[in-house]
């Protein structure tokens, strides 16, 4: 599409107060709610599970399976808002798949770990099962959802990256739905997170909605002032242009998300502020968070050479802190610490021509990409991941 310059500003941001996000955590997402309501009950004669598995399988949901409210949703939740500078999400893009490998590590050292210290938004991760039970089923659908918005026109209105948000936006309102209408799950009124895993499925209004404001932002959060303090520890050179114009693609992914635009930094400065401010509030040991951890754990032992093992639990201190690495018990640190000042010297070195280099840059972002997708379509031995919900949810 022709590059075009912003028309207008988004909301100007400002720090919510304590009292604004403890109203933020009873609000979820009502565009998505009522369409997810409204195809369940066009189409009540199937399961839940039966009606989920189908509206979020298909890249492209097919036209007769669309009930008006699903089609509406759809036509209003992929426009693109006026303030957008096209140029900007471009760069922000080329920014990601520049530094893609960088991406990933921060994606699994840290964004996902340190959402697992957020003791009530990691309730309805934990219940939903799949990260704990299929783990590299539910990363390869996170790896490959960064990879879809990503690329070339993949934010455009008709985008492959627009589509595969607003299916995400969709399938967070069905595991809303199910929460709230499926009669095993026990519902109370004051519950802390748990120390210890409970027997039943259990969901306390205290935790605020499964999917709220103030959670969903804060995932925004882990892929955006997280990853550029993961960066910093790790030795990654960018600029503050990078910087904008990454947050800016992230803005326009995070407006198709349906996070409330006043809730959205626009500066690393702001980004930063909030993303303090949510996990002091939220961050705190939970059994749900420790079983999400042990099972992330498990697959990097999978995966990882065994020589390397010593590494683990080192590289996730080093990105996340001891403070909220004890809270999700990961390993203490070993003497493997010590690689670390090497290891950020030649990521300085790699990563510093790609600041300021258009071919190296380019260079960067195509090897690096093309990677990546290699190695996802070989650990899926070359099939895109569906969208599914877990069996204890779906009967």
């Amino acid at each position: 599409m022709p590059n075009r310059p912003p028309t207008s500003s988004a909301s100007e941001f400002a720090l919510p107060t304590d009292d604004e996000l403890d109203r933020w955590r009873n609000i979820a997402d009502p565009p998505a709610d009522y369409a997810v309501a409204a195809y369940f009950a066009a189409v009540d004669e199937e399961s839940p599970g039966q009606l989920f598995g189908h509206l979020v399988r298909h890249t492209q949901l097919p036209p007769e399976d669309r009930v008006p409210a699903i089609a509406d949703f759809f036509e209003a939740a992929s426009a693109r808002p006026d303030w957008v500078d096209d140029q900007a999400v471009e760069r922000g893009q080329a920014f990601f798949n520049r530094l893609v490998s960088h991406q990933f590590a921060a994606l699994y050292f840290a964004s996902l770990p340190s959402s697992y210290a957020a003791a009530k938004g990691v309730q309805v991760l934990h219940m939903t099962g799949r990260l704990r039970t299929d783990t590299e089923r539910r990363l390869n659908e996170t790896a490959q959802f960064m990879m879809d918005i990503s690329g070339p026109g993949a934010l455009d209105t008709d985008g492959v990256g627009v589509q595969r948000i607003l299916h995400v936006r969709l399938m967070h309102a069905a595991v809303r739905w199910m929460i709230a209408n499926d009669p095993s799950v026990k519902h109370v009124p004051d519950l802390d997170p748990p120390r210890v895993l409970l027997p039943d499925l259990i969901w306390s209004s205290s935790w605020g909605l499964p999917g709220n404001q103030e959670d969903l932002v804060g995932t925004w959060l882990t892929f955006t002032a997280q990853v550029y303090d993961t960066f910093d520890a790790s030795g990654v050179e960018y600029t503050e242009r990078d910087i904008s114009d990454h947050l800016h693609m992230w803005r326009l992914v995070g407006h198709h998300l349906g996070v409330a635009p006043r809730l959205v930094p626009s500066s690393r400065r702001d980004a930063d502020a909030l993303h303090e401010m949510v996990w002091h509030r939220q961050q705190a040991p939970s059994a749900s968070g420790v079983a999400m951890t042990e099972a992330l754990l498990d697959q990097a032992h999978h995966h990882m050479p065994r020589p390397t093992w010593p590494l683990i639990p080192t590289t996730f201190r080093h990105f996340l802190g001891d403070d909220v690495a004890d809270m999700i018990e990961i390993p203490p640190a070993n003497w493997t610490r010590r690689v670390f000042p090497v290891m950020n010297r030649v990521a300085r070195f790699l990563t510093r021509g790609s600041a300021k280099h258009p071919l190296h840059a380019r260079m960067s972002a195509y090897m690096g990409r093309h990677l990546m997708q290699g190695l996802l379509d070989e650990m899926r031995h070359g099939d895109r991941p569906d969208f599914a919900i877990p069996d204890h949810l779906a009967e």
